[in-house]
């Protein structure tokens, strides 16, 4: 750890105060997400059926340092095995609430009628630490864009997938 690297405050719920587990750690140390677990209030496994949307409670809220952030992201296990489609989240500095996992469970057609089942404590994703960076905004007209994209030199003229 560097002197000055950023302290991110977390405040388990107060269900949790006492299980430092649920506070974000990562697997080793050269990881550059800190993973996050399931925290149903209820302490009772979460029931998934296909195509159904989930809001996943994480037990914590963040208090981040002046000038940064973090990323919610999924855990790609989150994905691959149990084929749970996770939002990423942008949690800004002046965000108060616990955080939530949210997505979609769209199971591989091999799987469907099969329910997926999140028990409490289960790592379902990793959030990453970013900082703040800002950014002028200028209005431009179409002319002076097309402009600067010919002085750049670029050669794609397609959209999606156009580069190969």
């Amino acid at each position: 750890m560097l002197l000055n690297d950023p302290v991110f405050k977390f405040a388990l719920r107060e269900d949790l105060k006492d299980h430092p587990e649920f506070l974000p750690r990562r697997a080793e140390d050269l990881s550059t997400g800190y993973d996050v677990r399931s925290c149903q209030q209820d302490r009772k496994d979460i029931v998934l059926r296909a195509g159904q949307y989930f809001k996943i409670p994480l037990g914590f809220r963040c208090y981040c340092p002046e000038g940064w952030y973090y990323q919610l992201h999924p855990r790609s296990s989150s994905f691959a095995k149990k084929q749970m489609h996770c939002l990423i989240g942008v949690i800004d500095e002046s965000f108060p609430l616990e955080v939530l996992a949210v997505g979609q469970y769209i199971p591989d057609v091999s799987s469907l009628g099969k329910d997926l089942i999140i028990k409490f404590g289960d790592a379902i994703g990793q959030i990453i630490p970013c900082q703040r960076i800002e950014m002028s905004v200028k209005n431009i007209g179409n002319d002076e864009f097309d402009e600067l994209v010919k002085q750049r030199g670029a050669n794609r003229t397609g959209g999606f997938g156009s580069s190969g």
